[in-house]
């Protein structure tokens, strides 16, 4: 019985690693999310430093570990990027799949009476949702955090396991591993979190020791986080509002999801048999305590995670914000012991797993699309395939692959030439002639002196990581809604906007803040409001946010960065109307033609001073 019990747990791993390997080899491409993190990587590869634009401190990825990962990597091997970064994902992916899978049969084997073979059950749940397999690459974090999830699990089955000797003992390391959590995704310090407490309360004699096991990592980071880019967290965090409610979008988030793919009939087979596994599966206390508990976590961990995923209001992604939830709430069923009823509840799983790999739902382009023409939830994958005008099934997997998307098709022409005669910004404007074709045009860049003439060729767009991976690294790219800048990031929040996008930063302040000649702003825009931005950067208030990212490091920088993260960085709104910022005589003034803003209180520094 023993070897039979073996030979299904290594089985059961193995179905579990090649499926991870097969549906995420088969569905692997890039998406423009992932491009962000791969600029990051190409400015510290160039010893610019971890920021999106040489010059200015911003935290563009919301994973610090992933983007430190694909560097090592990339550093190591000379790959490219996009090759790395799929490579890296898709094998931490496999690697958390198996890991999860083995662990979870060990746990039951050591909590059942007798040895019992086991079958893989919630790993196939979690494999054949189509963004599962999808997100196993993407150039995103999600590898990462999957395999930050299965660890943990692995090692709190480790430290619920009857005593062995261990050098260092298993709760040490789990505190560890639980301190990495904020440095994998901040939502994950919940996992980490809730864990730590349970170590502490298990054992409040080892109080000290577990906190300096977890403690340290996270804490030196953050106090970096803080001096460095000035922020109690990733920019991210800060453009997408992170701590405000959107109920209502989240639940259209969450049936999306569910009913996309009848996720409700496996959830309810993994319910029932989880039930019945843990009703049979814990008599007494002490170890068996220890593993009820564990599971407990997991459950407890998983639950609140997809609650706050639905509280802020879901994702623009088709699914993926509700993947991490699902992954750790299925972890303890990953591989479950085999009995008849088992056995038919895995042969459900599997009839339902085929029909969702086999006929994923048919997605047609214009439930894209809200009732006032924007877009809503999308399928990534499907999404970018479609606008860059490639064959169904054969998506996007490097940065230039993004090029023949409408809104770049001159980019590579226009961008050169600008910086070469030394333009202050380029803008895309849309063809009158054809509604669906772009252009991208300079915008000439003023004559005199001032500290603007510090800023290189400015570009604005939406779509951070096309723009950004297509660009050499002395060119200046943001985004209007924040993610490398933050002035968008302060802009107040669209309430009707869609999620993860509801910030934009005006025109006329993005002219403001490059060295344009505001005199040759096109007539549809407000020179005068422009002129009024370009003032308003100079003023206290804005000017100390802009100071925190690209005045050069200096210690006494770094405590003003400390102070700014912990008191107005944490909450400071900008006002789209830069009209407010400004007394009445140098409103008169700059009604009358006069461009205040291009001196002042200094707001831009030669990009090599980081």
């Amino acid at each position: 019985m023993k070897n039979q019990a073996r030979l299904s747990l290594t089985a059961a791993t193995l179905v579990a690693g090649v499926f991870a390997f097969w549906g995420g080899w088969a569905r692997r491409g890039m998406s423009d999310d992932g491009l962000i993190v791969l600029r990051t990587v190409r400015n510290l590869l160039a010893g610019n430093g971890p920021v999106f634009n040489a010059g200015e401190r911003i935290e563009a990825n919301t994973s610090t570990l992933w983007q430190y990962m694909i560097t090592a990597v990339a550093w190591a091997t000379g790959g490219r990027l996009e090759d790395v970064a799929t490579a890296l994902a898709l094998t931490l992916t496999v690697i958390a799949a198996a890991l999860a899978t083995y662990t979870s049969g060990l746990y039951w084997q050591h909590n059942l009476r007798r040895t019992a073979p086991v079958i893989p059950f919630g790993i196939i749940i979690y494999l054949a949702l189509p963004p599962a397999r999808d997100f196993a690459t993407s150039g995103l974090e999600w590898g990462l955090a999957l395999f930050w999830l299965a660890v943990w699990w692995a090692l709190m089955v480790e430290w619920a396991t009857p005593a062995r000797r261990a050098v260092p003992p298993p709760g040490y390391l789990l505190a560890f591993w639980c301190g990495l959590s904020w440095l994998v995704r901040p939502e994950l310090a919940l996992y980490g979190g809730v864990c730590g407490i349970l170590l502490i309360a298990s054992t409040p004699r080892k109080t000290p020791g577990i906190l300096a096991a977890a403690l340290p990592v996270p804490a030196a980071y953050e106090i970096f986080r803080m001096g460095y880019y000035g922020l109690l967290t990733p920019h991210t965090a800060v453009a997408k509002s992170a701590a405000e409610s959107n109920w209502s979008a989240g639940w259209t988030y969450l049936r999306d999801l569910v009913d996309a793919h009848w996720v409700y009939v496996p959830l309810a087979i993994a319910v029932l048999v989880g039930a019945l596994l843990f009703r049979g599966g814990y008599r007494g206390g002490g170890m068996r305590g220890r593993r009820l508990a564990i599971a407990l976590v997991c459950l407890g961990c998983a639950l609140t995670h997809a609650l706050y995923v639905l509280r802020v209001g879901g994702d623009f992604m088709h699914g993926r914000m509700l993947l991490l939830p699902l992954f750790a709430l299925l972890v303890p069923l990953m591989a479950v012991p085999y009995n008849r009823a088992a056995g038919l509840a895995g042969a459900a799983v599997v009839a339902w797993a085929a029909l969702a790999v086999a006929r994923p739902p048919s997605v047609d382009e214009s439930t894209y699309h809200l009732e006032d023409g924007s877009l809503g939830i999308v399928d990534e994958r499907d999404f970018w395939t479609r606008a860059v005008g490639r064959e169904p099934g054969n998506p996007p997997r490097y940065a230039e692959d993004f090029l023949p998307m409408p809104m770049m098709t001159d980019w590579d022409t226009v961008l050169p030439k600008a910086m070469e005669d030394g333009d202050g910004q380029i803008a895309i404007a849309r063809l009158q002639r054809s509604p669906e074709k772009y252009t991208w045009y300079p915008r000439p860049r003023f004559d005199g002196e001032s500290d603007l003439q510090h800023l290189g060729v400015t570009a604005y767009w939406i779509n951070l990581g096309m723009t950004g991976m297509n660009s050499p690294l002395d060119a200046r790219i943001l985004d209007t809604m924040g993610l490398a800048d933050p002035l968008a990031a302060r802009m107040p929040r669209d309430p009707d906007g869609r999620v993860g996008h509801d910030k934009y930063l005006p025109d006329e302040w993005q002219a403001a803040d490059s060295a344009v000649d505001l005199r040759s702003l096109p007539d549809w825009l407000d020179r005068e409001m422009a002129m009024q931005a370009r003032a308003a950067l100079r003023t206290p208030e804005i000017n100390e946010l802009l100071r925190t990212s690209r005045e050069p490091m200096s210690w006494e920088r770094f405590k003003k960065n400390v102070r700014f993260a912990l008191g107005p960085g944490r909450t400071l709104t900008i006002d789209s109307d830069p009209s407010g910022y400004l007394d009445e005589t140098t409103l008169r003034l700059i009604e009358a033609g006069a461009d205040l803003g291009r001196r002042g209180a200094q707001v831009a520094w030669p990009a090599g001073a980081w």
